[in-house]
């Protein structure tokens, strides 16, 4: 019967494990929910298979994880040629975005909303800048890229909590 049970709870596990990575790909702060199941399966180990060490270094790449999205998209704008102008529309653009996309469709449009909001902002920046077409596209791509880059780093962190947290799972059994 034990055995039955840590299958039941393993199966439920990887399904919020799943879950919380999802939520990453999805713009959502997936990390902190897989962060919680780490903590979770810390505390039933005694914090012998997962430390309260490395959960608290978890803790702090998660907070970096939300910084670098947060930043990533405006940097790489402003590496891709952007002003102020640009910058700050990929900032409200991508936030925009990803609530229009939302309302469009459901769960994954805030994904496309967020990519296709960076984009247009950082382009509508520079536009009412007066910058060139050429110019204001370059922006907008890097801000593009800079939206899927820090997306890329946050699915990464997001890998690693899973990693560590089924490996302190396992070691339970």
């Amino acid at each position: 019967m034990a055995t039955i049970l840590h299958v039941l709870l393993l199966v439920l596990l990887h399904a919020a494990v799943l879950a919380g990575i999802l939520a990453v790909v999805l713009g959502l702060s997936g990390n902190f929910i897989l962060l919680g199941l780490a903590l979770l399966v810390a505390a039933l180990g005694h914090f012998h298979h997962l430390s309260l060490w490395l959960w608290f270094g978890l803790l702090a790449l998660a907070v970096v994880g939300e910084i670098v999205e947060a930043l990533l998209g405006m940097v790489t704008a402003r590496g891709f040629g952007a002003t102020r102008w640009g910058v700050i529309g990929t900032f409200v653009g991508g936030l925009l975005g990803a609530a229009a996309g939302t309302a469009w469709i459901p769960l994954v449009g805030s994904v496309i909303g967020a990519f296709v909001g960076a984009f247009v902002g950082a382009f509508a920046g520079e536009r009412l800048r007066g910058a060139p077409t050429g110019d204001s596209a370059r922006a907008g791509a890097g801000a593009f890229l800079g939206k899927v880059a820090s997306t890329a780093f946050k699915l990464a962190i997001g890998v690693l909590f899973a990693f560590f947290t089924l490996r302190a799972a396992y070691a339970l059994m």
